[in-house]
């Protein structure tokens, strides 16, 4: 499911995408064919986890310059209203 995702996100995206977020689909993708079909050469979670949060991590590494900064909106952080009952 991961791959497809990426492999759509990819696809859909147009000439002025920046080059960081190109890596993290592209990274994304192979890092979960990589443990998805790792079983088929006779390998249980060993290089596939590896390699899928390796994936993770240079994901947050590329995005991390798109959310430096970034204050959450104050829905998100106040408290909820909780029903009377």
């Amino acid at each position: 499911m991961i791959a497809f995702i990426a492999l759509c996100r990819l696809n859909a995206m147009r000439h002025g995408v920046l080059w960081h977020v190109r890596v993290e689909y592209a990274g994304y993708m192979g890092g979960a064919i990589t443990a998805a079909f790792q079983p088929l050469w006779g390998e249980w979670p060993q290089l596939g986890s590896i390699a899928i949060a390796l994936v993770l991590l240079v994901g947050l590494l590329c995005s991390g310059r798109a959310w430096a900064g970034d204050i959450p909106p104050d829905v998100a952080t106040d408290h909820a209203s909780l029903p009377e009952n």
